[in-house]
């Protein structure tokens, strides 16, 4: 959708809330994209956070269904799935210890209070990135890590705009949605980044916010098909559609910031 500078905040938050409310007791068998592969690639990937930054508490953003949640069982201590959608949550059933309602731009969560915080195939459904890069900055523990993955970064779409176009046109989600009954307007507001998530911008929100950022680029997780052919390489800006983001809060940023808090005292 390349209507962006047309809408605003809350039209796409309203539309998010509607299509995944709408949607709540099918929405597995829609997305129709999750096997038994990524399953076991997301395992190991929580596996590696939990052990790097903590096994206390999981705090997945967007949650939906419960992909993120389900997986970290026996994994983390505590999981806490967040979505906009009441109506998702209460159709996924116990897939964390405690599932909130709630807008990523204000979570109502203390300071400090989770290892790690996901975020699966979730950006390019935001009109605004800035409030989430600030929140997530501030529920992390000092040492802990966010994880955010399979979003299309926007310089892929531009460099391959065509061949997605046919793709789309012939497997694209918007037919399936459509099935269900969603309207093409909810759809297009809730998938408002669907051209692509500016990288670059994220990173640098999230690095202003006080983490620190490394962004990578691949194509794991989309088809067996390409899972066979690209696996788990890493690829160049705009030589793969998915964007992964690894920021951590660091234990010297939080020292310095009570080294200053102290000196202005």
């Amino acid at each position: 959708m390349n209507t962006a500078s047309a809408i605003t905040t809350a039209e796409v938050k309203q539309a998010n809330r509607r299509l995944y409310d709408q949607v709540a007791d099918h929405y597995e068998a829609i997305d129709g994209r999750r096997d038994g592969d990524l399953l076991e690639w997301i395992q190991s990937r929580l596996s590696d956070l939990a052990e790097a930054h903590g096994d206390g508490m999981l705090l997945d953003l967007g949650s939906g269904s419960g992909l993120l949640t389900r997986a970290a069982r026996g994994i983390f201590r505590q999981t806490v799935a967040v979505d906009l959608s009441p109506g998702i949550l209460a159709a996924a059933g116990r897939i964390a210890d405690l599932r909130v309602a709630a807008d990523t731009d204000m979570l109502p969560l203390a300071d400090g209070s989770a290892n790690v915080v996901t975020c699966f195939a979730v950006l390019h459904h935001l009109y605004d990135t800035g409030s989430l890069s600030r929140e997530v900055a501030r529920v992390l523990k000092v040492g802990g890590a966010f994880w955010s993955d399979h979003d299309m970064d926007a310089a892929f779409h531009r460099r391959f705009r065509w061949p997605l176009a046919c793709y789309r046109r012939l497997r694209g989600a918007a037919r399936r949605y459509e099935e269900a009954g969603v309207d093409a307007r909810t759809y297009e507001l809730a998938e408002c980044r669907e051209d692509g998530v500016d990288g670059g911008l994220i990173v640098r929100q999230l690095s202003a916010a006080g983490l620190e950022v490394t962004p990578e680029y691949h194509w794991f997780g989309l088809t067996p098909l390409t899972n066979r052919l690209f696996g788990l390489r890493k690829r160049s800006r705009g030589w793969a559609p998915l964007l992964r983001i690894t920021a951590v809060k660091p234990r010297e940023a939080a020292g310095a910031g009570r080294q200053a808090c102290e000196r202005g005292a």
